[in-house]
């Protein structure tokens, strides 16, 4: 097929002063060619875009909204009764740590089971993995919670799957080729999770909230996705989420950022860390944070497609993402291959302690010097995957000695 990076040299388009609203994608467009380009430049410049026609049936989102506001309705005693912990990456928190900050916010994650079988009781041996065993309110807690979420879980599974397949088509890789293989196993393989988050209100002119120390808190501080891609579902009413317009820089002015206003029934979808990486830095891993709002509760749901934990994620070898250097005639790749379950452990670590760093892919440039590249290889000769992670097993290899 046609080679639709050839208009990009390889390199991230500038925003324009007046691009100052995130794409907006409609699904169903017949013409694939300029699908595939509308795609391609969503991905390359805001790495943000707001999804229609996304196939996702209205009615089981609307189920679900209704089902994750019952959750967080529920006593706080309850909810904590399925806190996630260093040996448990899944469950309800209200204490998660971005960059080292405490986020404003409830939560509660879901994830593809060890067993990669529903049906298989949540804590079943065979479900252990990486990231933990599910748990879910009990029916009679939270009626049929577990059966929508699951249900919303699998819609989202089948639609990044195939936006995955547009992003590879749109940077010219053949379907069924060897650039593609990779697809194939997340299909099978993939360790994708689903957070419900809720905000509450944070009016700091109220004696009665209580604030950590320090700066006001946001819902989350800025940060990039870690994953391939994420479909997030937001309120139509509360417009908290917030994404930055400038590169290369945790930080940056007030108008720097661009406020996502969703469009009702639509999702919006981002790219991650590792699709930027899987793209030779093509595809952006946008920046972007949540407000608080004194007066609104709000409710988000990012789901995040990631792929196999033993997956090592490096440029694709097709010379639409790679560059050529032309003294030499080789291939040049900007990225070192990247294990998937480190870089999950790390980040997964820092969330939840403060072990002084969170890993990034910059650590992973070839023109950098990290001690990452020796420490993954060291994680990955002892780490089991199919057992629940433990911060403190694994401590003496995570915390950073940059």
């Amino acid at each position: 097929m046609t080679n639709i990076t050839d208009d990009t040299t390889n390199n991230t388009p500038p925003l324009k002063d007046d691009d100052d609203e995130i794409p907006v994608i409609d699904l169903s467009n017949p013409n694939t060619e300029q699908l595939l380009h509308q795609i391609l430049r969503a991905c390359t410049t805001w790495g943000f875009f707001q999804l229609l026609n996304h196939d996702i049936p209205l009615p089981l989102i609307q189920s679900y909204r209704e089902s994750k506001a019952r959750f967080f309705s529920l006593p706080y005693d309850t909810k904590l009764k399925l806190k996630r912990n260093a040996q448990n990456a899944r469950g309800y928190f209200d204490d998660e740590l971005t960059k080292r900050r405490r986020d404003w916010k409830e939560a509660l994650d879901v994830g593809v089971p060890g067993s990669k079988d529903w049906d298989t009781p949540d804590f079943d041996e065979s479900n252990a993995c990486l990231d933990g065993m599910n748990q879910f309110p009990t029916q009679e807690e939270c009626p049929n919670f577990r059966e929508i979420t699951v249900q919303y879980f699998e819609e989202c599974a089948k639609l990044s799957n195939r936006l995955a397949r547009l992003m590879a088509c749109a940077l010219g890789i053949r379907e069924g080729g060897e650039d593609a293989q990779i697809l194939d196993r997340m299909v099978l393989n993939h360790t994708s999770y689903l957070r419900m988050n809720y905000y509450p209100p944070c009016d700091l002119n109220d004696t009665d909230t209580v604030v950590p120390e320090g700066p006001p808190p946001l819902g989350i501080s800025p940060h990039r996705d870690a994953g391939f891609l994420t479909i997030l579902l937001q309120d139509d009413d509360c417009h908290s989420l917030q994404v930055a317009r400038f590169e290369d820089s945790d930080l940056g002015h007030d108008n720097s950022w661009v406020t996502v206003k969703p469009i009702p029934g639509a999702v919006t979808i981002n790219t991650g860390d590792m699709a930027m990486i899987w793209s030779n830095g093509i595809f952006r891993a946008p920046l972007h944070r949540v407000l608080t709002d004194p007066t609104k509760k709000r409710y988000s749901s990012p789901f995040f497609w990631n792929p196999g934990y033993n997956e090592l994620i490096s440029p694709l070898d097709c010379c639409s993402c790679c560059s050529e250097d032309k003294t030499t005639n080789e291939i040049k790749k900007k990225y070192r291959p990247c294990l998937w379950g480190y870089f999950r452990a790390l980040r997964f670590a820092g969330d939840l302690t403060d072990l002084g760093v969170e890993i990034q892919t910059s650590h992973f440039k070839m023109d950098t010097t990290s001690d990452h590249i020796e420490k993954q290889d060291e994680f990955r000769k002892v780490v089991d995957f199919e057992e629940n992670f433990n911060v403190e097993k694994y401590r003496s290899i995570l915390e950073s000695k940059d």
